[in-house]
């Protein structure tokens, strides 16, 4: 695995992250962490259909009123996110290796639903208080997060 430097990307909207994972699986990419487009998008998918349906879990009311407030609030400010460890049910189980279009097909299916997403955030997990367009805020940041640790490949050939 060839090491990359991580871009720094911006994503305001859902259209852009679709854009970037587009360009990715059409023109190839260079991974610089330990996922690929396959695995990334699996734990996309996984993080935004929980924010919408529930994760089956929440974190105790104190993380989530002082340590997750402010780190979500500092994410949404800085429009970055730190890398931090995942928990394990949150994880791709996507093996390394070629990707699976199928499974970049559903979270592009996901992201669309995202977009469109005004339900209840009552019960989501990490912090209390979440709007609607907070949490897809929230996604795209996270989104560019993971998407900045592969880099397009870069065409050999030369006019």
């Amino acid at each position: 695995m060839t090491k990359i430097s991580k871009r720094s990307l911006d994503f305001h909207s859902g259209d852009e992250v679709i854009a970037e994972i587009k360009r990715l699986q059409e023109g190839g990419y260079v991974q610089n962490k330990n996922w690929n487009l396959t695995q990334i998008c699996e734990h996309l998918d996984v993080i935004m259909t929980g924010g919408m349906e529930g994760f089956g879990f929440r974190l105790p009311r104190i993380l989530r009123a002082t340590v997750m407030k402010w780190m979500i609030a500092r994410m949404l400010r800085q429009r970055k996110m730190s890398s931090a460890p995942t928990l394990d049910r949150l994880k791709p189980k996507s093996p390394d290796g070629p990707d699976n279009p199928g499974v970049i097909d559903h979270c592009i299916e996901t992201i669309h639903r995202a977009k469109a997403f005004d339900g209840s955030m009552k019960d989501y997990p990490f912090i209390d208080d979440m709007t609607p367009e907070m949490w897809r805020q929230f996604m795209w940041v996270h989104a560019a997060h993971h998407l900045g640790f592969l880099a397009p490949k870069v065409s050999d050939s030369s006019p």
